[in-house]
């Protein structure tokens, strides 16, 4: 079974109910996950992960977080190399375009997404919420 961690930044609880709904998901399949919130997270435990889920809100000119998850990005970049990670969000404005931008700055860094991104509208819908916690379970076994 994999080793699952999953790291947040949620300014306005819509990320933060995106990823529960993935929390949920990995526990109904009988998965082990390890939630944090970006300001809290454990860098090394995260890297050291089977797989790795984060969410972020766009922020700014349409990037991640940049207190906590931009940095984690930036500093560590490299390690994430051959890891299978999934990402996630929410955006009130555009249309999302900062999750492009992060997909293909992990790809660059030689992760493997895993799946396309889930990105909420500002409040994630009844439809995403499902989708993210069906993707939870696909997170165990991956």
């Amino acid at each position: 079974m994999n080793k699952i961690s999953l790291v947040y930044y949620s300014s306005t609880g819509n990320t933060y109910s995106m990823a529960k709904a993935i929390e949920e998901g990995i526990i109904e399949a009988g998965g082990k996950v390890t939630v944090y919130k970006a300001s809290e997270m454990n860098k090394d435990d995260i890297l050291s992960s089977d797989v790795i889920a984060m969410g972020s809100p766009a922020m700014g000119a349409e990037v991640i977080d940049e207190n906590y998850l931009l940095p984690f990005m930036e500093e560590d970049g490299p390690k994430f190399k051959g890891k299978k990670v999934y990402i996630f969000g929410s955006y009130g404005w555009g249309g999302g375009e900062y999750a492009d931008n992060w997909k293909a700055q992990l790809e660059g860094f030689g992760a493997n997404i895993v799946a396309m991104p889930i990105l909420a509208n500002e409040e994630p819908n009844e439809e995403e919420l499902a989708q993210l916690k069906e993707i939870g379970k696909k997170l165990v076994t991956i």
